[in-house]
């Protein structure tokens, strides 16, 4: 899939199953420790900047590598039922991306380009693992459990 720009907003960029009725997730101040919000069929990511453009690509792949030059990584587990696309998007617009049905590991990779834009990557990794902060700059505290069961934002 080719790079695409998104507007973010409040701080957040989600992974989630486009038949959700409402499927931006609310946060608490734990999810705000760990740096994304968590429930089943959603899932968003905790950004850098409040707001801004942000540079997306997206990626299947084998493996769980990680960039050197990301700031922040977090991966969790990720399932996409047969017949449903799966769409990466903010309040402000989201792209659908094509995937087959199954159980993945999203890899979320953040960082900031030479000019301090935001860019995030996110890869599809068949099979799901536990969800983990692999790495943390300094706005992330995740606790030693993390949470995993987010609501559905109000409307």
């Amino acid at each position: 899939m080719a790079p695409f720009s998104l507007e973010v907003t409040y701080s957040q960029i989600s992974v989630f199953q486009s038949h959700l009725k409402d499927p931006f997730n609310d946060w608490t101040d734990a999810h705000v420790s760990q740096g994304f919000s968590w429930r089943p069929g959603s899932v968003s990511f905790r950004t850098l900047d409040v707001d801004g453009p942000a540079s997306v690509v997206v990626e299947k792949g084998p493996t769980l590598d990680v960039s050197p030059s990301a700031i922040r990584v977090i991966q969790v587990p990720f399932h996409v039922p047969a017949g449903v696309d799966v769409e990466i998007g903010t309040l402000a617009g989201t792209v659908v991306v094509e995937l087959e049905p199954g159980d993945y590991t999203v890899l979320f990779e953040h960082g900031r380009c030479h000019d301090s834009r935001m860019w995030c990557k996110f890869r599809f990794v068949p099979g799901t693992t536990a969800p983990r902060v692999v790495r943390r700059d300094e706005e992330l505290s995740p606790g030693q459990d993390l949470l995993m069961d987010a609501q559905p934002a109000a409307p």
